[in-house]
């Protein structure tokens, strides 16, 4: 699954995606960085993440969500079951997600990802990246979601994750799905709304797409943070 990941710093996305600083929607005053060790959770903005989605006009846009998605129905402005992954074998039918696959697709940058390998002696952190250096464009999913009481307004979103590529299963099982450009156009075209050709779309990773690494235990507490988070750590050298 993808439960922590290292958000990219504006620049880049303005970078590899054309947008940031030039969306017509901005809001935030000030430039941001990279952060090493986000982790999903609900109602604390601060940990809201950056994604990028087609608006009503068929524009890109760069907009900062809730990473724990809220369908649209919910009573409650909080859920107790998980949804900052969506898994591609339930997507289509979930009641969470399966409106919004048909007409709430996003893509969520990230510069890599970590995953945790299971074994006898404890859980070891890995880092994961493109091999190429280039970010990520995780296939992803959003809702908006509305109080009919208050008015409060919450979006959301979740990462779509499938199996993992041949060259990472020893290692876990499951990665989420990063998009080559034309994938990730035709994901956030808002005007295709069958739910099997959004899902054509989702591909595994080669197996010579993603890079991956040790890296210290310090990762495994959500607290932690920087760019040390993500440094190659030889077995035997981690932190407690």
């Amino acid at each position: 699954m993808c439960g922590r990941y290292v958000t990219p710093a504006e620049y880049e996305m303005e970078y590899e995606f054309f947008i940031g600083r030039k969306a017509p929607n901005r809001w935030w005053t000030e430039t941001f960085e990279r952060r090493y060790n986000v982790a999903p959770q609900q109602g604390n903005p601060k940990n809201f993440v950056p994604v990028i989605r087609e608006d009503d006009d068929g524009e890109l846009e760069l907009v900062w969500l809730q990473w724990w998605l809220l369908p649209f129905w919910s009573k409650e402005a909080r859920i107790k079951f998980s949804t900052f992954n969506a898994r591609v074998e339930n997507v289509k039918n979930a009641a969470s997600f399966r409106d919004p696959l048909k007409r709430r697709r996003c893509i969520i940058p990230a510069v890599g990802w970590y995953e945790w390998q299971e074994l006898p002696t404890g859980n070891l952190p890995w880092y994961l990246h493109a091999q190429n250096g280039k970010l990520l464009a995780f296939a992803g999913l959003w809702d908006h979601w509305v109080d009919k009481a208050t008015g409060e307004v919450i979006e959301s979103c979740s990462i779509v994750v499938g199996p993992a590529n041949k060259t990472f299963t020893p290692i876990h099982d499951r990665m989420p799905f990063a998009l080559n450009a034309e994938q990730a156009t035709r994901w956030l075209d808002r005007g295709m709304i069958d739910a099997g050709k959004a899902l054509e779309l989702l591909k595994p990773n080669a197996d010579d797409a993603i890079a991956f690494h040790r890296v210290d235990r310090w990762v495994s507490n959500a607290r932690n943070q920087g760019e040390e988070l993500i440094r190659v750590v030889e077995a035997g050298n981690e932190g407690s």
